[in-house]
């Protein structure tokens, strides 16, 4: 005779998290619209690409991308804290701009108040750092034009 074979009922799995989490998102994307978005993109990639690529291929939209590309380039060199400090002295010079913009009296310093000018020296510790770098500014747009490509070493 043969022997009973015992069977025990497996205990249910715990739920799959991850399928879980993926109907969520997927109910998600189709409740907000994203799903037919994209539906209806690929349905219609052909013509879209084709306004793309119109829209890209002309001089102005890669001199757009070009030069994006360079201010990128150029950003990438200050580090943060450095063009943190460079932000709040705009923020703050502007301010001050704004502050004293309505409080000038018509007309100069006068004779007096421009000797004042030339002998106040925390003027000239100011002036001095935007002069320096009006001078080089004015350096490098005397310079020939050249593609971008040629002066890369320059934003390295």
């Amino acid at each position: 005779m043969a022997k009973a074979i015992h069977y025990e009922v497996p205990a249910p799995a715990m739920p799959d998290e991850a399928r879980e989490e993926l109907d969520k998102l997927l109910r998600n994307l189709h409740e907000r619209g994203v799903l037919r978005l994209l539906n209806d993109l690929l349905g219609a990639f052909p013509e879209v690409s084709g306004i793309l690529m119109r829209g890209i291929n002309n001089e102005d939209s890669r001199n757009a991308i070009q030069n994006l590309s360079l201010l990128a380039m150029g950003l990438g060199r200050i580090p943060p804290e450095r063009f943190a400090t460079v932000t709040r002295a705009l923020t703050e010079a502007l301010e001050a701009m704004e502050e004293n913009a309505g409080d000038r009296a018509p007309g100069g310093p006068g004779v007096t108040g421009t000797y004042r000018l030339l002998h106040d020296d925390d003027l000239w510790r100011g002036l001095g750092p935007l002069l320096e770098g009006i001078r080089r500014f004015g350096a490098r747009l005397g310079e020939p034009e050249e593609k971008p490509a040629a002066r890369r070493h320059d934003l390295e």
